[in-house]
């Protein structure tokens, strides 16, 4: 699985569940209405210890060498909301944001969990839901966020040259 790929599984499940927009932080495009989710890495590729699993694939005339390995990765979660007046009634922006945060997690913490589980990725740590509220102009946008830290598999091939036993010489003496 590539990073890209284990992104758009996220975010692409993560909004679904909640019923709002999930996107990247710190973009020049215009934010979505409120209220929305805004992502980042803090850490793409956390390598783990050692130097991956490796295995050799004969197809056809050619041969592959794998390398795997399970890596982590933090992505940085943010809810965002303002206190607003809706059809419905007044909207509490840190309420909204609190209570969608709260849902969000539990989304990594269990269905979350389950889909990206079956999908070869693993939730590894879900962190404490954080205040990260900011100063616009003349209101607070209110923003509780939480960091994920998740491992998965990673794979990369190259082609090798096959040994050609029938070629292969040995004078006496090279061998030790």
């Amino acid at each position: 699985m590539t990073i890209k790929e284990l992104r758009n599984l996220i975010v692409s499940g993560l909004s679904g569940y909640l019923g709002i927009p999930v996107a990247l932080a710190n973009q020049v495009n215009p934010e979505p209405e409120f209220p929305f989710v805004i992502y980042s890495f803090t850490a793409a590729y956390i390598p783990e210890n050692g130097l991956g699993d490796y295995s050799d694939i004969e197809r056809e005339d050619r041969f592959q060498e794998i390398r795997k390995e399970e890596p982590t990765c933090t992505m940085s979660f943010t809810v965002c909301s303002v206190d607003r007046k809706t059809k419905e009634g007044f909207i509490l922006g840190d309420d909204e944001a609190l209570e969608l945060a709260e849902k969000a997690t539990g989304w990594f913490l269990h269905v979350g969990y389950e889909d990206l589980s079956r999908r070869g990725a693993t939730v590894v740590d879900v962190s404490n839901i954080q205040d990260r509220s900011t100063l616009m102009v003349d209101e607070e946008a209110r923003r509780q966020g939480f960091d994920v830290t998740i491992r998965y598999v990673r794979q990369d091939a190259r082609e090798i040259q096959a040994i050609d036993r029938e070629k292969l010489v040995i004078k006496e003496g090279d061998a030790q």
